[in-house]
């Protein structure tokens, strides 16, 4: 599978989130339900391995010509993470349509920036 830095930059996003959607869930239960505690435990350990990979990934694959891009998106995916984490859960075609007005957004601001550069430089 060849995955942009855009899919991988969420990808790690989401990973992250849930990490911690666990760990506030293991906590809670931690004391009360051994074997739930116990299978999230296990979840944390997998999902942080998997963290680290696509990490390493994406550190290996992506060139630096980007970076304003990469800048962008980083910001829209935290601005999105923060504000998910305070709403209630969406289904998969709101995600999906919220993913798509986030990709359009950070697109047309990209595009904007490159214009500006481009004027400057000129």
């Amino acid at each position: 599978m060849n995955l942009s830095f855009k899919d991988l930059r969420f990808i790690i996003k989401a990973i992250e989130h849930q990490i911690n959607a666990y760990k506030e869930r293991w906590q809670v239960i931690e004391d009360v339900d051994e074997d739930e505690a116990a299978d999230l435990g296990n979840d944390i350990k997998f999902l942080e391995l998997l963290l680290a990979d696509m990490t390493t990934s994406l550190a290996q694959n992506t060139g630096r010509e980007n970076i304003a891009y990469e800048q962008a998106l980083f910001e829209a995916l935290e601005v999105t993470f923060a504000e998910w984490e305070t709403s209630e859960a969406m289904t998969a075609e709101e995600a999906c349509k919220r993913i798509r007005v986030i990709s359009d957004k950070l697109s047309n601001n990209f595009e904007r920036r490159q214009q500006k550069l481009i004027r400057l430089s000129a």
